[in-house]
């Protein structure tokens, strides 16, 4: 859904906060509808893309950075290791924990679907200059605090 089919009268005058949400609709629908080839989903490809990053976390790791509780990050671990995409290895630090890894299917995988995302991510950003781009991500990531600021009673 987007905005302009939602039919919201006056953008200008709506509150950020709903102009934000819809325009993170849109990008959630159009990432889903370009991981569905690949049998994912964007919960699985979240920790996919950690793990290129850094190779190796511990589920505890990944689920903190994809904001996931455990039993969550369990099933989606599962479904990616059994679509071969990670594997798990023991943790010779840590026999309670395993280490997560991409094996080179999962990794050919991500490097294809990134650089789909890269391509749709310049397509959004078309006709923003770099000094607007750096504004929006200095706004975001005020936001971001401020929402980590709130206590929700």
């Amino acid at each position: 859904m987007s905005i302009d089919s939602c039919n919201l009268p006056g953008h200008d005058k709506e509150p950020l906060t709903r102009l934000i949400y819809y325009t993170a609709q849109d990008i959630k629908n159009i990432a889903e509808k370009v991981l569905k080839p690949y049998g994912l989903t964007i919960e699985q490809f979240h920790p996919l893309k950690i793990l290129t990053a850094s190779p190796g976390l511990t589920q505890r790791q990944i689920g903190d950075q994809c904001n996931k509780s455990a039993a969550n990050l369990t099933r989606i671990l599962d479904r990616l290791q059994k679509k071969f995409l990670i594997e798990r290895r023991d943790n010779p630090n840590d026999r309670r924990a395993s280490l997560v890894f991409l094996t080179s299917h999962g990794e050919s995988l991500v490097k294809e679907v990134t650089g789909i995302f890269h391509t749709f991510d310049d397509k959004c950003l078309a006709d923003i200059s770099g000094k607007d781009q750096q504004v929006l991500r200095r706004v975001f990531a005020k936001i971001a605090a401020n929402l980590h600021k709130i206590e929700l009673k």
